[in-house]
């Protein structure tokens, strides 16, 4: 059905446009544009400013509402319908009627539909091309259950109940077969609603989230298909001649127009795309010719009386995704046409929303019914299949939750439906009210209920410090650029792989979601483009450094397992955790923000340094394992490159130890690079007198009795105060601290301290701790890599398991607060 209303005729210079089923004139003759309050005109009564006066005020106040509800988890999509609600007659229209007149107005209701169906086109285009039809083919019987019984069982329990309730269905009802049309989509869950909710809640790269979004897209062509086969088969089996015809020729328009855009849209936007430089944008006229061929395709689509939009989703599934095109698409259109023109016409579907309508009890409480009954069909339905796969109950409840998502194909159809005249404004008011309930309730119960942070709880000690000897050292290592290579492969030939103290190195290219709908979390293999969606051969230059370094080593001393993610920074740790948590990693290693540049200040890595930092923290809060994040200030790749040092060690370290658990663990890691013969380590220890010391109660005394036991047998078994030296420093204070750790930094590569995460506060670091810029280093690892300090030596920050993560704590942190600069799907 079309999105934009029907003329109902047009006389001379007049033109009728159908809003609310009122019928409504205006003159051809006034302008598009007014010459100014100045000039005696009222802007208002001129198209294009009325158009720009509806997006700023649907802008601002959708924004605002959203700002109020995003701590319920509402989507951002029903605050604009609410925004659309207040500017209607059911508020703003009905308080102040001739304020509200300015969003009823005819020329303002044209615009506002043709635009913002306009808008969906494209977003709808955009959706598609980012979408990985992979999903499909990897979904496995799960997704397939979920999305046939989740689609067939509410079509069945709603015909059923027409059946038994078919005496009291209106006669308009049954004549406008609005109880058909309701069934056909109101029992589907549109990928696109799933996928904008589930990027609303930050879910998008959580295990639940893909599944939804499988089943929902399984669903979507099940539909379609199945929709366009039956409708044709009962016009080729009716009586009627004409009927018949109407049934062969739409088989084969369908046919043809699919044909169209496999054989002839798609290879041309294919070879537009073909040529373009890694890691370039579409030019200007490319991307013009992509849109072009994307609104041909919607026209063709409504020549043959299809929506406007199926046209250009079915091509956007046929392109690839990632880069080019779908970055290009992320570009250049996601925040004009998904953040400015789409809220208009779900504000739209708002504005025709009048609560005064509704009088009659008895109508309502029959379409309450219907979608009661559709909405708890599917919803059991949906949770059948994850209970029969033997998932959690609450995991079950979630999918189902995930598949009644309900906001933005509802308003679209609605208002078609309304521009068809099928829908009154009593049962239209009705209907709206339960798409804004059910959308937001579903929406907060899944971010409620679900929390992907605690899947990652281990259960038991992952770390260096609690490593059996001769067992491999499992480390997840962390790359988000090729800069990142040089210092990472250093530390881990630091870290002394042997064959009888192996190391198994499982990468991690992190990429950005860009020009995708899905997050990706795949093994890497060499020559497969489709392994890296994006097209990007980064991945192979990161994966073939790697595994240089592997087959340098002896044989069995080290083992690479690569994977390409690409997720959203926000919830980028999802992908990281899981896959420590599947390969028991000991430790997981992340490069820090930001670097030395040349000129010997701190620059941030990538423009997107503000999300690497929260997805950092991210990482500290919720793994199942130990953590280390390296801070690059060149020393350690610029050494490790040279082979010959003036001692003889090409790696010099060096662990500044206050004691507690985090700090145990950093010399359980120093202690494991002390097993090769050509690192040199020294152990700095610091301790107020013995006058100072306090013994604050039981768990302090249990946690010197742990540090002393570990510093004995560290020094009894490693100590030569050649290769391996340990110093023990009397300090009265942070200030002498400081002094000792500035003297003797610079004469190594490598500086490895502990967060102190789960450790009291010391008098050793009171007088530095207000100081701290970055608290995901801690206050050791913040003073190391501040400018003030002067230190350009790399610096190794270690945090051990957390209580929480080893399932000694039920208690997870908050989750940070998602980046502002996390790209929109």
């Amino acid at each position: 059905m079309s999105l934009a209303p029907p003329a109902a005729r047009v006389h001379l210079q007049e033109v009728a446009v159908n809003v609310n089923k009122s019928l409504f004139c205006f003159d051809h003759d006034s302008g598009a544009t007014s010459s100014g309050v100045f000039a005696g005109d009222d802007p208002l009564k001129f198209y294009f400013p009325l158009f720009l006066y509806h997006v700023c005020t649907v802008f601002a106040l959708s924004r605002a509402i959203n700002a109020l509800l995003r701590r319920a988890n509402v989507p951002l999509v029903i605050s604009q319908i609410l925004a659309g609600t207040l500017l209607g007659p059911s508020f703003l229209g009905h308080i102040a009627p001739r304020v509200g007149e300015l969003f009823a107005t005819p020329e303002g209701w044209v615009l506002i539909n043709t635009i913002g169906g306009y808008a969906f086109t494209l977003h709808i285009f955009v959706i598609g091309v980012k979408t990985d039809l992979g999903m499909i083919r990897k979904s496995g019987n799960k997704a397939i259950a979920i999305a046939v019984l989740g689609t067939a069982s509410p079509h069945l329990a709603m015909y059923i109940t027409g059946l038994a309730l078919k005496a009291r269905v209106p006669a308009a009802w049954a004549a406008s077969f609005l109880l058909t049309n309701l069934n056909s989509w109101w029992s589907l869950s549109a990928f696109i609603v799933v996928c904008c909710t589930l990027h609303d809640l930050n879910l998008l790269s959580s295990k639940l989230g893909r599944l939804a979004m499988s089943a929902a897209l399984i669903g979507d062509f099940a539909n379609t298909f199945a929709i366009a086969g039956v409708t044709s088969y009962l016009l080729a089996a009716s009586p009627s001649e004409k009927l018949q015809r109407i049934g062969i020729a739409s088989v084969i328009a369908f046919t043809t127009f699919i044909a169209f855009m496999a054989l002839v849209a798609r290879p041309a936007i294919l070879r537009l795309i073909r040529d373009v430089p890694e890691g370039a944008l579409l030019t200007e006229a490319r991307l013009i010719a992509v849109l072009l061929i994307c609104l041909t395709c919607s026209f063709t689509g409504e020549l043959l009386g299809l929506h406007a939009t199926y046209g250009p989703f079915m091509l956007g599934l046929m392109l690839p995704g990632g880069a080019p095109l779908g970055v290009t698409m992320a570009e250049r259109l996601d925040r004009l046409v998904a953040g400015v023109l789409m809220p208009l016409l779900f504000a739209q579907g708002g504005m025709r929303l009048n609560v005064k309508k509704i009088t009659d009890a008895s109508t309502c409480a029959l379409l309450e019914t219907f979608l009661v009954v559709g909405v708890v069909s599917k919803f059991v339905a949906s949770i059948m299949p994850c209970l029969y796969f033997r998932m959690p109950v609450r995991d079950a409840v979630v999918v189902g939750l995930m598949m009644n998502f309900k906001g933005i194909t509802e308003v679209v159809y609605a208002s078609a439906f309304e521009d068809a005249q099928v829908l009154d404004e009593q049962v239209y008011a009705a209907f709206m009210i339960n798409v804004l309930l059910i959308g937001a309730a579903s929406a907060s119960a899944v971010k409620y209920m679900y929390h992907p942070e605690e899947k990652y709880v281990a259960y038991r000690r992952r770390t260096v410090e609690h490593k059996k000897l001769g067992e491999e050292l499992r480390v997840v290592a962390c790359i988000h650029s090729q800069d990142d290579v040089g210092p990472m492969l250093a530390l881990l030939d630091a870290s002394s792989p042997t064959p009888m103290s192996p190391l198994s190195v499982y990468l991690l290219h992190l990429m950005p979601l860009a020009g995708l709908t899905s997050s990706v979390l795949r093994h890497f293999k060499h020559g497969k483009r489709n392994c890296v969606p994006s097209g990007t051969t980064d991945s192979e230059r990161v994966v073939n450094a790697f595994q240089f370094f592997v087959q340098q080593r002896p044989p069995g001393a080290a083992s690479l397992v690569p994977y390409v993610c690409i997720a959203p920074y926000a919830t980028m740790h999802d992908d990281v955790c899981a896959v420590a948590l599947e390969k028991r990693a000991m430790l997981i290693v992340v490069p820090f923000h930001k670097r030395l540049a040349i000129d010997g200040s701190v620059e941030p890595t990538s423009h997107n340094a503000g999300a690497i930092q929260a997805a950092n923290t991210n990482i500290l809060n919720y793994s199942p394992c130990s953590v280390a994040i390296l801070v690059d200030r060149g020393s350690l790749s610029t050494v490790a490159a040279t082979a010959a040092a003036a001692d003889g060690f090409p790696h010099r370290v060096a662990l500044y130890f206050l004691g507690g658990p985090d700090d145990r663990e950093a010399l359980a890691l120093a202690a494991t690079m002390a097993e090769d013969a050509t690192i040199g380590l020294t152990v700095f220890r610091f301790m107020l007198p013995a006058d100072r010391q306090s013994r604050g109660g039981e768990g302090d005394g249990e946690e010197d009795r742990r540090d002393e036991a570990e510093l004995q047998e560290f020094v009894l078994r490693w100590v030569d105060d050649h290769r391996v030296a340990y110093s023990e420093n009397m300090v009265g204070g942070s200030d002498e601290m400081v002094d000792v750790i500035r003297k003797t930094s610079p004469a190594f590569n490598l500086l490895v301290v502990g967060r102190r995460s789960e450790s009291p506060e010391s008098p050793l670091t009171a007088g530095i701790s207000d100081w701290s810029e970055h608290l995901e280093l801690g206050v050791l690892g913040d003073l190391l890599t501040s400018t003030d300090f002067g230190c350009r030596v790399s610096t190794l920050v270690v945090q051990q398991q957390t209580m929480a993560a080893a399932g000694e704590s039920c208690r997870l942190p908050e989750l940070p607060a998602k980046h502002k600069s996390d790209e929109p799907v």
